[in-house]
């Protein structure tokens, strides 16, 4: 990855949350939203289980589809705990930092992504 990368995925992971799988294996997922933000291909490797997939390329125009949140008003939905996976954890904490800037005020990146979950024996789903 070229330094300017690097220099601005920090800076975008300054402004975030981010948990480790850990913390996700031990986070009651009921009123909150779990988001796959890799694309439609990599959905074919599976997905952890309760997640939705929503590809990073469309997420801030459809988030607010989503089932878990359409009924809802613009502020209620704003205040639902939203944790963001991708394969690895860069496009995760570019989607949390995006869903800041619309409002969500509980949004979370999952450090190292699927791929840190794989690697730790996490379940998963077919798609």
């Amino acid at each position: 990855m070229k330094p300017c990368v690097i220099d601005y995925l920090q800076s975008v992971k300054s402004q975030i949350s981010e948990i480790t799988v850990d913390q996700l294996k031990q986070t009651d997922l009921t009123n909150a939203v779990l988001l796959d933000v890799r694309e439609p291909q990599e959905h074919q490797q599976g997905i952890i289980p309760k997640a939705t997939p929503l590809p990073r390329g469309v997420l801030e125009f459809k988030v607010f589809d989503l089932p878990q949140l359409k009924d809802l008003s613009q502020e209620e939905a704003q205040q639902i705990p939203v944790y963001i996976y991708c394969a690895s954890g860069g496009r995760s904490a570019c989607a949390a930092l995006a869903l800041q800037q619309l409002g969500f005020s509980n949004v979370a990146s999952i450090a190292g992504g699927f791929k840190q979950w794989q690697n730790s024996n996490g379940e998963i789903s077919s798609c």
